[in-house]
């Protein structure tokens, strides 16, 4: 049962965070006064609250070292519910959007954003959910028309690198619970942050600096390892000046790989669930003449040892991992972030020259001159406030917090080699019962965040680390599908790290109900 009040109460004065309360049947009543006192009934685990006038005096809010600059109640529409809209920064450049539903679900909702941040996202499943949902553009705004990919703005500019790297998320974090408060009357009873890419960096980094902010945590496809991922893009990227590789010839480069390693996991069901048992020599699509479609020319064997070995230096000593074998082709596959469609340069090379000019070099830098032997020590300095490499998570563990990583092992942006490292670390250092807090999901033939890809790339990790978080409900398991169209045509479990995915010999290979998670085959090491 819920209701909600319009009725006007006489103006009061109270500290931000500080409330009154009183009791009648059950029932409590918190207000908030920031010029008009803003009221909300709580009954039953539900929560009502905001009129356009409520939502309006938010803009009075006086939160520290924070400017609203709007407040204002949408209406619903399409899958949005009725929600007020609240504009502002922190500091002066820190921008934010904080949206408050008029049905609350007494939940606070953190959207994480990818690339170098650089714009407010549009509301995403927090706010179709009832939560009460922020994010931010992390204290710039970006170039169109793909401000994500842009980072002229950190150019000697330490301030703003900083509050990318990890002060944003944590100080609009901050505000936005008090926003949340003022508004509704009451904090919210659990918080939760969920991100990709760099959001999954963000999400790391919340764990790692900012343990307290989050009471659960969903880590998609994180680039926590920022300067050694951007010294992965330089090296594919010089690596293809040797010789660029067409569309079709990655589409044979994926068809030949996946026919050589499809079944090293005892299944043939075109899916590579783990590509460390893949030793595929592309020497072995050489052409044995002249070139054609159907083979590769001695530069391109060469450029593509280059990507599946990683860079090196002159030593031969690896430097970052590789990305592994497997469902190279695709529209947002290797033609996207690696080698390019021939129209547009890939986005990975974007990435890496971006990162080299404006935070490490200068603007007039030529990213192709990046000496493996002498340069990689000169980032590591911007590594110490970007990256999210930290393996002690001990005190994330201490405040009770859950954090679920997944990434899909066929992502070509982040290479999940450095995802299932990371995992590996912080098990070394806290011990095997990590997985009491701490789970990693890899997805089979998942390309990058929610991209496509021939593996099950559909899931509710929110609702997973909701389980996990209020019901104590670990997950063992998590039931994707694959989709085309709209038509889901395979679903397969993802099992948390070691354990994988393997059918039990009988019934349908694209019905998860027949598989188990267990401890696959060998490995081996790349």
């Amino acid at each position: 049962m819920t209701r909600r009040i319009t009725r006007k109460v006489k103006r009061v004065t109270v500290s931000v965070g500080v409330f009154a309360s009183a009791s009648a049947l059950g029932e409590r009543l918190l207000f908030a006064g920031v010029g008009v006192t803003t009221l909300c009934l709580v009954l039953g685990g539900t929560a009502k609250a905001g009129t356009a006038e409520d939502c309006a005096n938010l803009a009075n809010l006086v939160v520290e070292n924070t400017t609203i600059t709007s407040a204002s109640l949408i209406l619903p529409g399409g899958e949005l519910p009725e929600y007020c809209q609240v504009q502002g920064h922190v500091d002066t450049e820190i921008g934010f959007e904080v949206r408050l539903p008029t049905d609350w679900n007494e939940k606070f909702y953190f959207q994480g954003i990818g690339g170098f941040g650089g714009e407010i996202l549009a509301p995403g499943p927090g706010l179709t959910r009832g939560y009460a949902a922020a994010t931010t553009d992390t204290g710039h705004r970006g170039l169109p028309p793909l401000p994500r990919r842009d980072a002229s703005w950190a150019l000697d500019n330490p301030e703003r690198q900083i509050n990318w790297g990890h002060r944003a998320t944590h100080v609009v974090t901050v505000a936005a619970k008090e926003i949340v408060q003022a508004f509704y009357g009451r904090p919210p009873e659990r918080s939760y942050f969920e991100g990709c890419m760099n959001g999954g960096r963000q999400g790391l980094m919340e764990a790692q600096r900012y343990s307290a902010d989050f009471d659960g945590i969903i880590a998609g496809a994180p680039a926590f390892d920022w300067t050694g991922n951007m010294m992965g893009d330089n090296w594919n990227t010089q690596a293809l000046q040797i010789a660029s590789i067409p569309v079709n010839k990655v589409a044979l480069l994926a068809k030949v790989v996946l026919a050589e390693c499809d079944a090293k996991d005892g299944l043939r069901d075109d899916l590579i669930s783990d590509p460390r048992r893949c030793r595929f020599n592309p020497a072995e699509l050489q052409c044995r003449a002249n070139d054609s479609p159907n083979c590769l020319t001695p530069e391109e064997v060469q450029v593509l040892r280059m990507i599946y070995a990683g860079p090196v230096n002159s030593e031969g000593k690896r430097l970052y991992p590789p990305v592994p074998h497997g469902h190279e082709d695709g529209a947002d596959g290797w033609p996207m972030w690696i080698t390019g469609d021939g129209m547009a340069p890939p986005v990975g090379a974007t990435f890496q020259d971006q990162f080299l000019r404006y935070f490490i070099f200068g603007p007039n830098y030529d990213s192709l001159t990046f000496d493996f032997d002498t340069d990689p020590p000169l980032l590591a300095p911007t590594g110490e406030f970007i990256n999210a490499t930290n393996s002690d998570l001990s005190a994330f563990e201490t405040s009770g917090g859950k954090l679920i990583m997944w990434q899909g092992w066929a992502d070509p942006a982040l290479t999940p080699l450095r995802t299932v490292g990371y995992y590996e670390e912080v098990v070394e250092v806290l011990g095997e019962d990590t997985d009491q807090f701490f789970r990693l999901f890899m997805a089979p033939g998942v390309h990058h965040c929610s991209g496509t890809g021939p593996g099950p790339n559909t899931f509710d990790l929110l609702t997973t680390l909701e389980n996990w978080v209020e019901g104590g409900m670990a997950p063992d398991r998590i039931i994707a599908s694959h989709r085309i169209g709209e038509v889901v045509d395979r679903t397969r479990p993802l099992c948390p790290y070691p354990l994988e995915a393997q059918y039990v010999g009988e019934g349908s290979i694209d019905d998860a109900a027949n598989f188990v998670c267990k401890r696959g085959l060998d490995n081996g090491e790349l």
